[in-house]
């Protein structure tokens, strides 16, 4: 058995306007099988204008995507044997329309368990994630937990 910490802190630009049909060349964020990970949040949840509560894995709009995004994780595991992996770990990120409106001390935070196995497809693994600045459709706080399914990378 091994004990593994990973710290992890990634940002990016688009420098100029992307046009309205270039979307894809901007950035999203939430959820884990598209754009930038951020668990405990739907995919494509976290737009330049706040948390989106009516997004999901297929209904993105044209306002979830922005410029500039940052994105921090902290995770700690255990590394039961080779094949199987459990974790606990703690996300933040935020995403801007202009690199003028960067703020880092505007994240959204979520912290969850995950488990993981390496398979010959790859890292197959299930995060249960809590989203602590989720809001509901009026604005109200709304936090509350998301189950992911991710295949890929065993750290974000």
């Amino acid at each position: 058995m091994k004990l593994v910490i990973g710290l992890t802190q990634k940002g990016g630009m688009v420098a100029g306007n992307t046009g309205p049909f270039f979307s894809t060349q901007e950035f999203a964020m939430g959820g884990v099988q598209y754009g930038e990970p951020l668990r405990g949040y739907p995919e494509f949840s976290i737009t330049p204008l706040g948390f989106n509560p009516n997004t999901s894995t297929s209904n993105a709009v044209l306002q979830s995507f922005g410029n500039v995004f940052f994105s921090s994780t902290a995770e700690l595991g255990l590394r039961i044997s080779s094949q199987f992996y459990v974790n606990i770990f703690y996300d933040a990120g935020n995403l801007w329309a202009h690199p003028r409106d960067f703020n880092p001390t505007r994240l959204f935070r979520g912290a969850g368990i995950g488990v993981g196995t390496i398979t010959p497809l790859g890292p197959l693994g299930l995060d249960w994630a809590y989203g602590f600045d989720r809001v509901d459709a009026l604005g109200n706080p709304d936090p509350k937990f998301q189950l992911h399914f991710r295949l890929g990378q065993i750290f974000y």
